[in-house]
């Protein structure tokens, strides 16, 4: 069974991360994406939040994105890279991350 990775409320992650085919990493970040090993691991998007209201409709609020999902489709490694930081403030932050995927 595949795991979801929240690395949301990590400060500092770890510069290496060992997970296995199928595993969703979802950063808290306002861009992504893959340096090397694009066939080991995708970036599946940057998203907002979004709430429901109470007649059905999606509410997010104003701002930059919040995360990054990454997956991991394949046995082998990937190097990546996660951007933190609102864009209008200050210069964005970026960590590359290693990612080693097992089956």
């Amino acid at each position: 069974m595949a795991h979801l990775v929240d690395i949301q409320a990590c400060d500092d992650p770890p510069p290496v991360l060992h997970v296995r085919v199928g595993d969703l990493l979802l950063f808290a970040a306002t861009g992504g994406r893959v340096l090397e090993g694009g066939t080991t691991v995708e970036l599946v998007g940057v998203f907002s939040s979004g709430v429901i209201s109470d007649d059905g409709r999606v509410l997010s609020p104003a701002g930059p994105p919040a995360s990054a999902l990454f997956r991991a489709l394949q046995s082998g490694q990937a190097r990546i890279e996660v951007i933190r930081g609102d864009p209008w403030q200050a210069p964005p932050e970026a960590r590359q991350i290693a990612i080693v995927v097992g089956a």
